[in-house]
């Protein structure tokens, strides 16, 4: 009988193991989307990983929603030409995850061209069997 329960115990284990690397591919594949939507300018599929009460603060504290964030990446003001996920790191906490990472982007606005080095946390929640970022937060690091 014990032994039973120690198989069991094992293969539950071992289930529970291979769930969070397949939700742990998951958050890295929409963060690799949402970061790639931006040179594309592809809100359809930004659009797709946001929750509808999405809310992001920026470097300077101001607060955006999901209307005004694909809003901004079709804006004719400013235009990402590159970006490049530097370090990702994902967690989870039951039906949250959180991705810490790094990015450098070009982006071009008012016709002047910059590299920007930023680091972010984005907040994820499972509903309904499907990852939807809910929060995130952008800190802006010293341009390279």
């Amino acid at each position: 009988m014990k032994t039973l329960l120690v198989w069991l115990i094992a293969i539950l284990s071992l289930q529970n193991c291979f769930a969070q690397n397949k939700d742990v591919a998951t958050l890295k594949q929409l963060n690799a989307v949402w970061i790639a939507s931006y040179v594309t300018r592809d809100t359809a599929k930004m659009g797709g990983v946001f929750a509808e009460d999405l809310v992001l603060t920026n470097p300077s504290g101001k607060t955006f929603h999901k209307r005004d964030i694909l809003k901004g990446v079709v804006s004719p003001n400013q235009e990402c030409l590159s970006s490049k996920i530097d370090t990702v790191s994902v967690r989870l906490f039951g039906n949250i995850g959180i991705i810490n990472a790094e990015i450098t982007v070009v982006v071009k606005a008012s016709g002047k061209t910059d590299t920007v080095h930023t680091n972010y946390m984005d907040v994820y929640e499972k509903r309904h069997g499907r990852w939807y970022a809910v929060a995130a937060h952008v800190t802006l690091l010293d341009a390279k």
